[in-house]
């Protein structure tokens, strides 16, 4: 979506969902928010300045594999300096004592979820039970139920940022190093 249509779709929210999709797709820069990764690697190829026959004219005693080897060795780390750190160093940022920096925007919108939903069905049920001329008055079950869902709403959040949290200390998130072997093998 370019930026016209953003802004043409924007139109139609008003403020504060507005900002809300703002917040939740483009988060703020300052240090009270998560950030994003710096991404200096503009599709720049690190390995386009390698010449393999740069040494080819060398006579064997000064070794003109070590130094193509040494040329593709600064190569990949300049690559890797690129366009990997920034990336882990961003993740490794996202870690705090106690879980993730996504862990507070997470529970909000569990609570958020949960709660709309609850109100969503006691709406349904007024409704439907307004149609046939009855008024609907919540029992004390249906709050009950409402807070042992958002209770176990919150515990799966929970539970969801700590193994988020594991996988960032491992360098295991989502099973990128595995993916990358799997897709290695089938080439």
């Amino acid at each position: 979506m370019d930026d016209d249509a953003m802004e043409e779709f924007y139109a139609y929210l008003n403020p504060q969902v507005r900002q809300e999709v703002q917040d939740f797709y483009f988060p703020n820069q300052d240090g009270a928010n998560r950030g994003v990764p710096t991404y200096s690697g503009q599709g720049t190829n690190a390995y386009s300045n390698i010449n393999p026959y740069k040494y080819s004219g060398l006579a064997p005693e000064d070794m003109g594999g070590d130094k193509l080897y040494a040329d593709l060795i600064r190569a990949q780390t300049q690559d890797y300096m690129t366009r990997f750190a920034p990336v882990e160093n961003f993740l490794a940022s996202e870690i705090t004592a106690t879980g993730t920096k996504a862990l507070q925007g997470d529970l909000a919108r569990t609570r958020q979820a949960v709660l709309g939903a609850a109100d969503n069905v006691q709406g349904q049920q007024a409704r439907s039970m307004g149609r046939y001329g009855m008024s609907y008055t919540p029992s004390s079950q249906v709050g009950s139920s409402t807070v042992s869902t958002l209770v176990g709403g919150l515990n799966d959040t929970r539970l969801a940022d700590a193994d988020r949290r594991t996988q960032l200390l491992t360098g295991s998130l989502s099973g990128i190093g595995q993916n990358a072997a799997a897709t290695g093998r089938s080439a």
